[in-house]
């Protein structure tokens, strides 16, 4: 906080000592009665005085339900299948930070190619970490596609370590938005920087945080949705078997988390029953947890077209 700002908040004599004791704002939030008596000689009434009028400053507004429904609704990315854009009431949400995370080969990269497709005529950002962009892919699912330009509406970047995505989304991806209509970010994955030989927890959790702030801030600035794409960890509760990858420091950072599965061999008799190929394995995308949404689930197969309710 400035201290002009300052200035107006407090009375004069409290601003001098303050001042005297050259400690910030959140200094003055986070330390104790006791250590702020010694650096300011200030009396614990002033001291209450000032934390409150500071946090005062800077909470946000209250506003009440009548009014919150007044707002307009988040905007919606449709991936093109009928049943996963059911499931999350019309598509991935703007303004926001989900992730989707799921064993290899469930279909994640799928989902998130076929979603940057469904973003024409906006553009969509593809930043790759593993893998190479799977250009053939995309031409495979937009040839019945009226419009052959998906692929020039695609921004594609490759990179491999945590100092390039910082700088990523943090000089070279404003540029982009300030000059593009986008309409979809998407890292797949998110983790793969970040799962190497450092066994440095803290820092790993303070960048994670670093980067999710960023990207919500980019999100709710150009009205755009970022879906993270995680791997898996192995778990060792009885009632899962496998956790998305990055811990609690990453999940406390997410909006929405998306679970996906490939199921059983007995989904078959499903697909026979609605009188389709068997050779489709059925995947089944799940609502973990959200703001907006229920826990609920849907599946689904994977063609050479794309992503296919059943």
């Amino acid at each position: 906080m400035k201290m002009e700002i300052l200035q107006n908040l407090l009375p004069p004599n409290m601003v001098e000592k303050i001042e005297k004791a050259g400690i910030g704002t959140l200094k003055l939030l986070t330390l104790s009665v006791l250590d702020l008596k010694k650096v300011t000689n200030l009396t614990a009434d002033d001291i209450a005085y000032l934390k409150d009028a500071i946090s005062n400053y800077y909470k946000p507004p209250c506003i009440t339900c009548d009014k919150l429904i007044e707002f307009p609704k988040f905007k919606k990315i449709p991936t093109g299948c009928k049943n996963i854009d059911s499931l999350l009431y019309g598509g991935f949400a703007a303004g926001t930070i989900t992730e989707l995370y799921g064993e290899s080969g469930s279909g994640k990269t799928q989902i998130g190619i076929t979603t940057a497709a469904n973003s024409w005529p906006n553009k969509s950002v593809y930043i790759c970490t593993e893998d190479i962009f799977p250009v053939k892919r995309l031409k495979q699912i937009t040839h019945s596609s009226a419009t052959n330009d998906h692929c020039e509406h695609i921004f594609v970047e490759h990179l491999t370590e945590p100092h390039e995505l910082f700088s990523c989304i943090k000089v070279r991806l404003p540029r982009l938005l300030e000059q593009n209509k986008v309409s979809t970010l998407i890292i797949d994955s998110i983790a793969a920087p970040f799962r190497c030989e450092s066994t440095n927890y803290m820092k790993r959790a303070e960048d994670l945080r670093e980067i999710a702030v960023m990207l919500l801030a980019l999100a709710q600035k150009y009205n755009l949705s970022v879906i993270c794409i995680n791997q898996v960890t192995a778990s060792f509760e009885k009632t899962l078997h496998v956790l998305p990858s990055l811990g609690l420091a990453w999940s406390n950072l997410v909006t929405y988390r998306l679970c996906l599965q490939k199921q059983s061999e007995a989904c078959n008799a499903l697909l026979f029953q609605k009188g389709m190929q068997c050779n489709h394995t059925v995947r089944e995308l799940s609502v973990v947890f959200a703001p907006d949404l229920p826990n609920a689930s849907t599946k689904f197969i994977i063609t050479s077209e794309g992503l296919r309710s059943i």
